[in-house]
């Protein structure tokens, strides 16, 4: 994109901004590369990746990127053959393979939520088991470990034996020269990588040896006895071999992250490009910006815009930004803003640049809403070029600067014209800025200009596609609101704006008297204008908050009312239920008194009619009841009614929709039956060992019957319409499982099934085999075994039974 207002817009401000939301210097290189693009594909790409970041962020999980050191020179030392990396740089190399590994992982894991990032990371080359070979060799510190090769383990040990045994050696020289009352001091120290100890000067004769340094007092000489010299010379033969077999280490392990430089650089690329998106919706969340739309109709509208480092800006000092809105399209593509200095003019040309610049970058808008077209260029002429070096006023300046506009012109393209036609005699000002106003029109640019000349004003007013807009001016504080108006000319009201600053009176008196007669008519109907406007304006807002206050009444009313009728229908209910028990009870207690076993058992079948009757009255009334309320009240009558049966308040099935083996609710009392006949009035149902029969408004359909598999057998004794299939024996179950290559959905889906299985084998301990790797696995593994019904208690393996890789489970009795 031709950016011609990059420093004008503050378009690297921005990215300064964008800059102190990257975590990596691999993400603050692509900040400070951030530009705005032309390709629609790629703006809508771009756009997507921020916004899905944004969902990533806002769910609380962080990229763990935050301590990754810049791995680019280290990996363009692997390009030159034989040079040895540092222990520093391998732990960088080591990191970056870490981070990116655990990217590609999480990313895999969340494919279908993230399915941009999992674009982006699922090409990082897998690594894990060079950082498995590498990993531990060197410590945090950069120093070498001894278990890095063997050779460097058995020198250092050989190391350690002989720095004992020269100790020792000392020590015993120490013991003699202090009896001789040679000594300065009773320690041994290091001079020249060998052992020494201090010696009085003057008696430096009492111990034979080389002297390696004296005291800065003069007082005391370091001496290195006879002794030990051999035994120092070995030492540092041994150092020697020690500092080869680390430089061999280095080079073997360079010499592997060489053979990967590609798939380092990959991953490099990779990280670097998630950490630069993640910087993106952290600026989007910091500024509560939105995705915007991009279309290819030159519609341009802006909801609520704000300029972010205005915002920004007004935030440190605890103020707040007044937002505007724009509205552009293809037949109104120039819009003319006017009003008085210092309301904010100049803020609505550089919002819509910057922000139309933003979409383009890839980056949300801080807006309520966006639609923004695609520009090719964006052009401006803001400010103030005036140029003594170059013999430039102001005027000419600002003429140059539209020249090379002109002159760049290829639409689609957004020109911002700040002050157009300022700094000459303001008749011919206010007709080169119409003119030039109009000539962009007629080829085709967006164009936004503020003006403070009449012609100007007139010709948005009566030029069809030209939209008029002004800042507003509080006439009664002669402050500025900062709003902008569509629609509206505005006012420039610089006389009133000098005799609130206190110009004196007479210089005030005097130009009010030279304003023309037809400005001064002019400027009158525009603040009649503006007044018109702003009293219809409050009356909206009067409308609106008159409207919402009823409508709460309202709402609050019906709430209440439901509240009242749930209540009703719940004591109803309670009562008829009453009535229900004490039938039943009262006729039990009879029942009990008759000692004849026949009539008691006719009696009690008779009681059991009558109950089921009695009840199914009673959920008919209750049904009714409700019905009734519901259509009173609606939706509101189901808020909060979590007590009621909805489940009852149904319409009924027909009756031919219900058949034989059918699973059914009864109505009248509440439970789930099998249909075993139905007739033109009634079905018969079985509930356990109980039969009834119901009208079918009172039966209510749960589940048709399962048809019968294939090779399902009658069997004898069954009822009519049962059915058995016998199930193919499953493979025995094995007393460990291997879940290593799966991801962390697919293994603890196959573990969960694994322990069912083995818990119905009567398992007393099972292993799950997980590996080391970067111990995803072992912790999802773990979560799942805390909480699961079958495990009684779960342990690393024993290192016989494959140790960390694996987890050792005893299952419940």
């Amino acid at each position: 994109m031709q950016i011609q207002a990059t420093e004008t817009l503050e378009f690297d401000r921005l990215k300064d901004l964008l800059l102190q939301q990257v975590r990596t210097p691999l993400g603050a290189a692509l900040a400070q590369k951030l530009e705005a693009s032309t390709s629609g594909e790629t703006i809508r790409r771009e756009q997507k990746r921020t916004s899905e970041a944004v969902i990533y962020l806002r769910e609380g999980t962080a990229l763990d990127v935050n301590d990754l050191p810049d791995p680019r020179p280290s990996i363009g030392k692997l390009r030159v053959a034989d040079v040895n990396l540092e222990p520093v740089e391998i732990l960088n190399l080591l990191r970056l393979i870490s981070v990116a590994m655990g990217l590609r992982e999480t990313f895999r894991e969340e494919r279908q939520k993230f399915p941009l990032f999992y674009e982006i990371t699922e090409p990082i080359p897998n690594l894990r088991a060079l950082y498995q070979r590498l990993r531990g060799r060197i410590s945090p510190t950069g120093e070498i470990e001894d278990f890095a090769s063997p050779e460097l383990r058995e020198v250092r040990f050989q190391i350690s034996r002989l720095r004992s045994q020269i100790q020792k050696s000392l020590e015993s020289i120490l013991k003699r020269a202090d009896e001789a009352h040679a000594l300065q001091d009773e320690f041994i120290t290091i001079r020249n990588e060998r052992f020494v100890i201090p010696i009085r000067n003057d008696n430096r004769g009492a111990v034979a040896g080389v002297v390696h340094g004296m005291s800065s007092s003069g007082q005391t000489v370091f001496v290195e006895p006879l002794e030990t010299i051999n035994q120092n010379n070995e030492l540092v033969r041994l150092r020697e071999v020690e500092q080869a077999e680390i430089t061999k280490v280095l080079f073997t392990m360079t010499e592997e992250l060489r053979d990967e430089r590609q798939s380092l650089e990959d991953m490099s690329e990779a990280v670097g490009l998630v950490d630069f998106i993640a910087a993106r919706a952290r600026l989007s969340i910091m500024h509560d910006a939105i995705e915007p739309r991009i279309n290819n109709q030159g519609t341009l509208r802006l909801k609520d815009a704000r300029h972010p480092l205005l915002e920004a800006n007004l935030r440190a000092q605890n103020l707040s930004i007044v937002p505007i809105t724009i509205e552009m399209d293809s037949d109104h593509r120039v819009m003319v803003v006017s009003g008085p200095n210092a309301g904010g003019k100049t803020v609505v040309l550089k919002t819509a640049g910057l922000l139309a610049l933003m979409a383009q970058a890839g980056l949300h808008v801080p807006a309520a809403d966006a639609d923004l077209p695609i520009f090719n260029q964006m052009l401006a002429d803001i400010g103030d070029h005036q140029s003594i070096a170059a013999n430039l006023s102001t005027f000419t300046a600002h003429i140059q600067n539209i020249r090379h506009i002109s002159d760049e012109l290829d639409p689609p393209a957004m020109i911002l014209l700040d002050e157009v036609g300022t700094g000459t005699d303001p008749e011919e000002g206010s007709a080169l800025g119409v003119a030039m106003v109009d000539y962009f029109r007629e080829r085709g640019a967006h164009i936004i200009v503020t003006t403070h000349y009449s012609g100007l004003k007139m010709y948005a007013t009566n030029t069809p596609g030209v939209i008029n807009a002004s800042v507003e001016f509080d006439e009664r504080t002669l402050k500025p609101t900062y709003h902008l108006l569509t629609g509206l000319a505005g006012s420039s009201s610089g006389i009133e704006i000098a005799r609130r600053f206190g110009l004196p009176k007479g210089i005030i008196d005097r130009a009010s008297e030279r304003v023309k007669t037809a400005g001064a008519e002019a400027s009158e109907y525009l603040k009649k204008l503006k007044e018109q406007h702003d009293h219809q304006r409050q009356m909206l807002v009067a409308l609106d908050e008159e409207r919402a206050t009823v409508a709460e009444k309202f709402a609050r009313l019906e709430t209440e009312f439901a509240r009242r009728e749930r209540e009703r229908e719940k004591e109803f209910r309670a009562e008829l239920n009453k009535v229900v028990e004490e039938f039943v009870t009262k006729a039990e207690q009879f029942t009990s008194t008759i000692e004849d076993t026949a009539q008691a058992r006719r009696l009690r079948k008779d009681i059991e009619k009558r109950t089921v009757e009695l009840k199914s009255a009673a959920g008919t009334a209750a049904r009714a009841l409700h019905q009734a309320a519901r259509q009173k009240y609606g939706t509101a009558l189901d808020a909060g009614s979590e007590h009621v049966e909805a489940a009852h308040v149904v319409e009924p099935e027909p009756a031919g929709d219900i058949a034989v083996g059918d699973r059914v609710l009864l109505l009248s009392l509440n439970q789930e039956g099998v249909v075993d006949s139905v007739n033109d009035d009634e079905i018969g149902v079985q509930i356990g060992a109980l039969r009834f029969r119901e009208r079918p408004e009172n039966v209510r359909l749960v589940e048709h019957r399962a048809a019968p598999k294939k090779g399902a057998k009658p069997v004898a004794g069954l009822p009519k319409g049962v059915s058995v299939a016998l199930q193919e024996q499953d493979a025995p179950v094995s007393s460990e499982l291997n879940v290593i290559g799966r991801t962390v959905n697919e293994a603890t889906e196959v573990v969960d099934k694994f322990l069912d299985a083995a818990y119905l084998d009567n398992f007393d301990r099972v292993r799950i085999v997980h590996g080391v790797g970067l111990g995803a696995l072992k912790r999802a593994i773990s979560d799942l075994l805390a909480g699961h019904p079958h495990v009684d208690k779960f342990y690393t393996a024993a290192q016989s039974e494959g140790g960390s890789g694996a987890t050792v489970v005893e299952l419940r009795k």
